[in-house]
């Protein structure tokens, strides 16, 4: 079997009739026909090795790229995982943030109020609201009592005890 039985594209060895095997042609024809197909077998190879080196050449840009774009891919990932991390520690942060706001706004309306009891004690006593208050507290139960034992006076006259009045 010789090298040019591999060659798809090549005439097939029992084709005689092709322009280099001629009827007649005698041996020096024959050796100088199987001197040109190997040459020509050699051609094919060489550009087969050829297109093969090329075509390597051009797996091996690929691997390149895909080698470059998976770094930036990593690089990118690692960008993402740094700003995942940052915006958890910051919705921490804002979470912390606003719980310390809250109980400051707490501690300020409580302070408020304190501030405005204090004031509003300072201008009643000033007023001299308190002693009217207690005037007013202290006459009422004076009021109370007198009406009251006057109620009890009468319902003992009306009921026949007249001594219950002189021990009051």
């Amino acid at each position: 079997m010789s090298t040019t039985d591999n060659i798809p594209w090549r005439a097939n060895k029992s084709d005689e009739a092709g322009p280099r095997r001629r009827a007649g042609a005698g041996a020096a024809g024959k050796k100088k026909g199987e001197e040109e197909d190997q040459q020509a077998a050699y051609r094919a190879l060489t550009q087969a090795r050829n297109d093969m080196g090329q075509t390597l050449g051009h797996f091996q840009e690929v691997q390149q790229r895909l080698n470059e774009t998976s770094q930036t891919f990593d690089a990118t990932k690692r960008q993402y995982d740094d700003f995942d991390f940052k915006m958890k520690s910051a919705s921490q942060l804002l979470g912390q943030l606003k719980r310390r706001t809250e109980q400051d706004s707490k501690y300020i309306w409580w302070s408020f109020c304190f501030f405005l009891s204090v004031v509003a004690y300072i201008v009643l006593k000033r007023m001299r609201v308190f002693r009217m208050m207690h005037f007013g507290a202290s006459w009422t139960y004076w009021t109370g009592s007198v009406a009251a034992d006057f109620v009890q006076t009468l319902a003992s006259f009306v009921m026949g005890q007249p001594e219950a009045t002189s021990e009051l």
